[in-house]
């Protein structure tokens, strides 16, 4: 629901990083040990994710952050290849609960009518 409307935050060794809404963002860093950290934010800081990385001179290192779902969950993924997005029971409840609030209100009227 709110994970794709803002681009996600970056840090790199605790500096504030450049991160694209969507798509890829080429950045280059030192070689080296590294420590990249990313979250999402709306209405409050969430999808907390870190991932430690040595880089060799001259390499190309993919990462891939998947905010969760909903603003409800701290925890993000991060890692060397694509990452499940977590959250999707919870996301999925909330939908059933207020389809069922609009829903069994006009069954009601449409079966008493």
């Amino acid at each position: 629901m709110t994970s794709n409307l803002i681009a996600p935050s970056l840090t790199i060794d605790g500096y504030d990083a450049p991160v694209p809404v969507c798509g890829t963002r080429d950045i280059p860093i030192m070689s080296g040990r590294h420590r990249l950290a990313a979250h999402s934010r709306w209405m409050r800081r969430y999808g907390h994710a870190s991932l430690d990385i040595d880089i060799a001179p001259g390499q190309v290192l993919e990462v891939f952050y998947a905010p969760p779902h909903h603003q409800f969950d701290d925890r993000g993924a991060m890692g060397s290849s694509p990452q499940v997005r977590r959250g999707v029971g919870a996301l999925v409840g909330v939908w059933v609960a207020v389809g069922m609030v609009v829903l069994v209100p006009i069954v009601a009227v449409v079966a008493l009518a």
